[in-house]
């Protein structure tokens, strides 16, 4: 049997939206979506500086693509329909963009997390499905937690939005076939929330079979791998230094 190599896919002349994308995991995926030779659209809200920033430090991609920067409030769903609008049709969405609150928060701002967790990200796959040019398929991948997948009760406001974005995950990805394709990265701990410092994850990677905070670069890999995968939609896959395992009976 004649042996086929595998390599990372080279991804020039495809444009990838990225939310959240100016600072920490999200800046990782995109230079590693860039790093293929895709045009990045990094989006940010109020991190313009770290946005332009990244932008002009990614390595050029193939003309007539450019890597651009578009800001928008994630939780004011008008203003999502008009960056969308914006930025015109992209054959890849990351939805990573995330909010992190205690849940004893105000309502005002856990209905703000919800949004801009679930509803914001799920609005945004259904924009982009209508823009996408006819017979080109669209990859959305969308950034959960491995929290999701234990089968518990939410254990937090937080971890409730997330678990309604896998749901709709799923259903997405049963609605909108054969055009689009979606998916889900599931990551352990990589960075704490920005709220919490280092203490809300400073003991959790000794509690994982690998006993290591997962790399940024791995759910950066996991994101390019699905977003480029004709086969796969209805995907959600953990990237968690085996801490899904722990939810599991032998």
């Amino acid at each position: 049997m004649e042996e086929v190599p595998v390599t990372m896919p080279d991804l020039g002349g495809r444009r990838v939206l990225i939310t959240g994308a100016a600072q920490r995991l999200g800046a990782v995926i995109a230079r590693a979506f860039a790093d293929r030779g895709a045009a990045v659209v990094v989006h940010c809200f109020r991190s313009k500086g770290d946005a332009e920033k990244l932008v002009a430090s990614l390595p050029a991609c193939p003309a007539p693509f450019k890597h651009e920067v578009v800001s928008c409030d994630l939780a004011d769903l008008d203003a999502v329909r008009r960056m969308t609008e914006g930025v015109g049709p992209v054959d890849c969405l990351v939805n990573n963009a995330a909010m992190w609150i205690r849940g004893d928060a105000p309502q005002s701002e856990l209905d703000r997390q919800e949004t801009v967790n679930h509803l914001a990200p799920v609005e945004l796959i259904r924009l982009f499905a209508r823009m996408r040019p006819q017979a080109r398929e669209l990859s959305a991948v969308n950034i959960l937690d491995a929290a999701t997948l234990s089968g518990a009760a939410p254990a937090s406001p937080y971890e409730a939005a997330k678990a309604a974005f896998r749901r709709d995950t799923l259903t997405l990805a049963r609605g909108l076939a054969p055009y689009v394709r979606v998916n889900a990265v599931a990551p352990g701990p990589v960075f704490p929330p920005r709220e919490l410092g280092g203490a809300g994850m400073k003991h959790i990677p000794a509690t994982l079979p690998l006993e290591r905070p997962v790399a940024p670069e791995d759910v950066a890999r996991a994101v390019v791998f699905l977003a480029s995968a004709p086969s796969v939609t209805g995907a959600v896959l953990p990237v968690d230094c085996g801490q899904s395992l722990l939810f599991q009976q032998p």
